[in-house]
């Protein structure tokens, strides 16, 4: 298979590359740009498993599939542009991308943030040493605008620790849970969650508008409901309570009495005449009018009584469609084959 060179894919010694995997000022038809992105493939999966071999992880963290199925990470890439004859080599590459995380910080308070993350850092060990990591690492930083204070670092090793310590002066890190670290001075910008709960309850914002105004009584539900009104009325003490529609006289004389029960019966304070005068007629207009009784009493008519087979049945059938000793035939419960 034709391999495209390092120099004829990577025109600078720092390329940023995205989930397309066309490096910027590439050119060429649909031929060579998938020929381009087949070489450079293999180039980023070898540089990820010696990456993870340099670690001690157990698997990959960059390949080129995980960075085209990932369009939040960028992949830098730094080349010797006179290895290999000329052809030019990748020696380096720093993957970022941003996470939403969780972050405790040494007062224990919990900070919800979504910082730019240190993902996969890896420089050629024949290459170590001489200052490509600390280009390769300041590039990213002028490019995104941060610096190291700010950034969380993803499973970090004792080597990350030993590069940040030298070139940014960070002492020590913080270590989550979630297996990233974060300098201490990361928490001097970042919103803390003072919910004992860990989350951020939002702002409950009152209704505006049409939804604030009060909803007038629905007179259809007053008479489905029994044609009561529910508007209260003062009693003596200033208290409110409601007011229940009055039967009316037909339906009373038609009900039974109810039977007296032994329960306790509980005292209301009595109203005064004058509200009693007062309330009168609005209970008279607040009665619902009478409806007519739809229903027909019909005298009961007894049946007889339906005779049980032998086999427990009490649907009627013909003694023809009976066995002799009771028993529903099968033939009748089948379309004939014969």
């Amino acid at each position: 298979m034709e391999w495209v060179a390092v120099n004829d894919m990577l025109s600078e010694n720092i390329t940023k590359l995205n989930y397309t995997l066309i490096p910027p000022g590439f050119r060429g038809d649909v031929r060579s740009v998938r020929l381009m992105q087949d070489s450079l493939s293999k180039l980023i999966d070898a540089l990820g498993e010696q990456s993870a071999t340099a670690q001690g992880l157990n698997k990959v963290i960059t390949t080129a599939e995980k960075l085209r199925n990932a369009p939040t990470h960028i992949l830098y890439l730094l080349k010797d542009s006179k290895a290999k004859g000329g052809k030019g080599d990748v020696i380096g590459m720093l993957k970022i991308g941003r996470k939403h995380l969780f972050l405790f910080d040494e007062r224990d308070k919990v900070c919800e943030v979504e910082p730019l993350c240190v993902l996969d850092f890896f420089v050629l060990r024949d290459r170590q040493r001489h200052g490509y990591g600390k280009v390769l690492f300041d590039h990213m930083l002028q490019d995104m605008e941060t610096s190291a204070h700010e950034l969380a670092i993803d499973g970090p090793s004792p080597k990350m620790e030993q590069f940040l310590l030298k070139n940014y002066g960070i002492e020590r890190l913080l270590k989550q849970n979630n297996n990233f670290a974060v300098a201490p001075q990361f928490f001097a910008g970042a919103p803390e969650i003072n919910s004992k709960s860990g989350r951020s309850t939002p702002a409950v914002t009152p209704a505006l508008g049409r939804f604030a105004a009060p909803k007038p009584p629905s007179a259809i539900a007053t008479v489905i409901h029994g044609g009561g009104s529910y508007y209260e009325h003062e009693t003596r003490n200033g208290e409110s309570r409601p007011t229940t529609p009055e039967p009316d006289s037909a339906q009373t004389q038609d009900a039974p009495a109810p039977e007296s029960t032994p329960q306790a019966e509980t005292t209301e304070p009595p109203i005064q005449s004058e509200h009693k005068q007062e309330m009168e007629p609005q209970l008279e207009s607040n009665k619902s009018p009478e409806r007519p009784s739809t229903l027909s009493v019909e005298p009961i008519t007894e049946t007889p009584a339906t005779v049980i087979s032998p086999a427990g049945s009490t649907i009627s059938r013909r003694d023809s469609q009976l066995t002799d000793r009771g028993f529903f035939d099968v033939k009748f419960y089948h379309n004939k084959l014969w």
